[in-house]
Order: structure tokens, then sequence, then C-alpha cells
């Protein structure tokens, strides 16, 4: 009895003292000194079945790394996105709005850093700029996003930014987890497509409190956004390598599924172009970066989706920039790279470059 007795004294005054002595100083040291990446809040506005950001803080740090070596400013606007301006109807210019996911949302550099505000900035005589981003929103979402900008803003010019993961995303059957976002849902027996109507992911922060608690931790923010220990716990479950992966894809899954993501791309740029017909449409895909920079573009494995898409748009009389080609021969120039060895999204110099392009494409 003794014995417990002093096992428990040990307990109450010596090791729970200690773990919190040590849980504070973690907690001040991951947000002053190495701080722990601390973006914005998901949220699901129910009035426009629209998943954006919560407008409950309107600036953060945004951190990669487990020094955080990458540390970028974000600013959450009037009508919920990450950039640097509120969105207001616009009069005396025409507008531009640039619709896509994560490269679009652009966490990894400062919101005035993003291309498309980068495009504001030496446009602005002319034109305005509004972007529109959310990480893992696919091509089916963009159509959704451009009835919403074209509901409340009404553009001259919708600038798709297109990404390897956005075709199969897009069709529910393949990747039912993302219903709060838009989707097609495949009938094989019609051969036809149907819209899904996003709805509330009740597993969000948004809906729980404990989570909510949860990420007011730096500790916690650490471990799961610098750390990344959910996707490191994942793959050692699941045993997949990252060399099965080709730009964020696997490439001979999605081959296997060719025929109907080409439908469903189809389908879906159709629909883009035939409820934006009297407006300047353009799609802009990125290129198979990895390919590029181990010298292995011929070797690519995910070629048929940029035949696939030079074919719909010019089915559907749409414009399209592949910057395959630009950023092959800015690479053998330069041997810089679009994005850093922590992250495989577009840095500072990534987003310079493909603000240029699209500069010198529209100016033309």
């Amino acid at each position: 009895m003794k014995k417990v007795l002093k096992g428990l004294r040990n307990i109450l005054f010596i090791s729970l003292p200690t773990v919190l002595v040590l849980f504070l100083f973690l907690e001040l040291f991951f947000r002053f000194v190495i701080p722990a990446s601390d973006p914005p809040g998901g949220y699901f506005y129910d009035d426009e079945k629209m998943y954006s950001f919560s407008n409950k803080r309107e600036t953060g740090l945004f951190t990669i790394g487990r020094f955080a070596e990458i540390k970028a400013r974000w600013r959450i606007n009037n009508m919920n996105w990450n950039y640097p301006i509120d969105y207001y109807p616009v009069q005396d210019k025409k507008l531009i709005t640039v619709i896509g996911d994560s490269y679009i949302e652009a966490f990894q550099v400062d919101a005035d850093k993003s291309y498309p505000f980068l495009l504001r900035n030496k446009l602005s005589s002319d034109y305005e700029v509004f972007a529109f981003g959310k990480s893992g929103a696919p091509l089916s979402q963009y159509l959704h996003i451009s009835r919403y900008v074209n509901k409340h803003l009404n553009p001259d010019i919708l600038i798709f930014n297109m990404v390897h993961n956005d075709f199969y995303e897009s069709i529910y059957q393949l990747h039912p987890s993302r219903h709060y976002y838009l989707q097609l849902s495949y009938n094989e027996e019609q051969n036809s497509f149907s819209e899904t109507i996003p709805r509330p992911n009740y597993s969000f922060e948004q809906f729980n409190t404990w989570k909510r608690v949860l990420y007011k931790s730096a500790l916690f923010r650490y471990l799961y956004h610098n750390l990344n220990v959910s996707n490191i716990r994942l793959q050692f479950i699941v045993g997949r390598s990252d060399n099965e992966f080709e730009a964020n894809i696997d490439p001979v899954q999605m081959k296997n599924k060719q025929d109907l993501i080409h439908k469903a791309t189809d389908h879906l740029i159709k629909t883009i172009t035939e409820e934006n017909n009297e407006k300047r449409i353009i799609f802009v895909f990125d290129a198979p970066r990895s390919s590029i920079y181990s010298n292995t573009l011929e070797e690519s494995k995910v070629w048929w989706m940029y035949d696939m898409m030079k074919e719909i748009c010019q089915k559907y009389n749409t414009e399209y920039i592949d910057l395959t080609d630009p950023m092959k021969e800015d690479f053998i120039k330069n041997g810089r790279k679009f994005n850093s060895e922590l992250d495989g999204h577009w840095d500072e110099y990534g987003h310079e470059f493909v603000a240029n392009i699209l500069i010198d494409y529209l100016l033309k």
C-alpha cells in the first residue's frame, strides 16, 4: 500500500508537473522560436454551397518545414479568400478572375506574391484581377466557383489554373471523399453525368469544438503541418512510395481510368464554355516539373492529359496555355526550379514566372 501511495505521489508531484512544464516550453518554442504553421480554418458557407475560409481571422502565418524554413503571410478578405485586397464590383476596368486549387490559394508565398496579384500589379491600368483558390478543389469545383464569381462579380475573363489531380478528383466515383466540392456523378447505363450538390464535411474543424481547441496548440500544429505526421503515418501503413507518383498522381491508376476522365473533362469544359459564351476563357496547365528537373520529360506518363486538354480546348474553341515548354526552356537556361525542395507548389520564382507568361499572353 505504501508503494502504491508513493507511486501516486510521484505521478502527482513529479511526473505531471514535468510534463506540464515541458508542454508549456514546447508551446512557447513553437510559437516564437520555430513558429508552427497557422493557416486559416476552412469553412463551408451553406448559403453558397461554397467551401472557402473562415472570416474569424484576417491575417496569419503559414510555415513549411521542420525549422519553418518557409514563412508566408496570408490574408482572408471580405469574400473569404486568400488575397491582399477586398473584392468589389468592377466598373472602370476589365475584371479577370483566376480560379484554382492550392496553387491559387498560394499559402507558400506571401499573399501579395501570388501570380494573380502580380498580374494585377502589372496590368492595373486596364485590368483588375481577383483570385479564388482552395486547396483540394478539382476542375468540377472550378465550374462551381465560376458560377459564384459570375453571380457576384461578372468577370470579363476567367482563367482556370489546372494541375494533374484536377481530373479524377472531379468524378465522385473515383474520389468520393471530396463531397464538399461539386463533383460529377457518372451513370454508366446512360453514359451521362449529373452534378452533385456540395455538402458540409462534419468532421471538419468548423463543426468540432475539440478540433478548434486542438488547433490552438502550436505544438499540435507543428506536428500536424510542419512535420506532417499524419501523411508519414499513412505512408507507413499503406506502404506506398513517392516513386509511384508523378505530378502528385498515380499515373498508372489514372491511365486505367483514362476514358472516364476524358468524358468528364469534356463535359466540364463544354459546360464552362457554354455558360460563359460571351466571356474570354483561358485554361493554364502546370508542367510535369519533376520530369523537367530530372531530364526525363519524354518518359513522362502524364502526356495523355496534355493531349486531352489540347484536344478538348480546340474542340470548344477555348484558349489553352501549356506551361511545359516555357518551363523546360527556362530550367535549361537558368537551372532554377519553380518550387522549393520542401514543397511541390510554386515558390516566389514559380509564381513570378507564371505571371510573366500570362502578362505576355494577355498583352499580345
